[in-house]
């Protein structure tokens, strides 16, 4: 099995010889590189790696199909990224800034390589259930309240300290905005430089935290309009494995169309 050690940056320096790869590259890989600006460290010339290192490189860069999946448990940050593919999977696994693993596995381990990042965050892997949520279900601040927290956070307060400033604020909700323990992203980002499949690049993402009371599902939680629903383990296997579904129709799609 073809192993790779190597952070990001460098494994896209091994491709720079082939710049018409760059356009096809995933919006993922793009944004990163962008972010790391130019390598300061020498790194092995493309030369010195061989025809399957440098496919597998390839091959992740510019999936069509990229899954992330990340657990940050206090200040530690673990990653996969898988591209998918409907012949084989390659897997980047990053742990904090330590430089990453690159590998190829068949696509009937990628449950098996997620449940085992999962099983270290204490989510009960139990039978998938997916939670089907309504919008007058969600705990959600109201515009008051998001204006008393924003200000507190503004100042600089730690996230407890803000909440507990903010007026009948549901205990659940509390809970969850100001968990302390793992918490787990999901995200699949779809892009056909070919634009036959897809006009634009796309990204779901989903967020769950674990607090005192049990597990949270975030939805827009980057915006005012954040909702919190508290969910079972299982919603997490539940998202998982339809969107793990959709990505590799979706690479599929995009093969038997010359756009990958």
């Amino acid at each position: 099995m073809t192993e790779l050690i190597a952070t990001v940056e460098h494994a896209a320096r091994w491709l720079d010889r082939a710049p018409a790869s760059a356009p096809r590259w995933n919006p993922v890989y793009r944004a990163l590189i962008g972010e790391s600006g130019p390598a300061t460290t020498s790194v092995p010339e493309a030369a010195d790696l061989d025809e399957t290192e440098v496919e597998l490189v390839l091959r992740q860069l510019t999936s069509p199909a990229l899954l992330v999946v990340a657990v940050t448990d206090g200040e530690r940050t673990r990653r996969l990224r898988i591209a998918l593919d409907p012949v084989g999977a390659t897997v980047e696994r990053a742990d904090g800034d330590q430089p990453s693993h690159w590998t190829e596995i068949e696509v009937q381990e990628v449950p098996a390589t997620i449940a085992a990042l999962l099983e270290d965050t204490g989510i009960d892997l139990a039978p998938a259930r997916l939670h089907l949520a309504r919008g007058e279900d969600a705990l959600r601040l109201t515009p008051e309240q998001h204006r008393i927290a924003h200000a507190a956070l503004t100042r600089g307060l730690p996230a407890e300290e803000a909440f507990a400033s903010v007026p009948d604020l549901d205990a659940s909700l509390r809970d969850a905005l100001t968990a302390t323990g793992p918490r787990l992203s999901l995200a699949l980002t779809l892009h056909d430089p070919q634009r036959r499949v897809l006009e634009e690049p796309l990204t779901w993402t989903r967020l769950w935290v674990r607090g005192h009371r049990g597990l949270y599902r975030l939805d827009q939680p980057a915006t005012p309009a954040l909702e919190v629903h508290p969910v079972s383990d299982g919603d997490v296997l539940g998202s998982l494995l339809p969107i793990l579904e959709h990505g590799l129709r979706f690479a599929a799609a995009c093969a038997s169309s010359g756009g990958a």
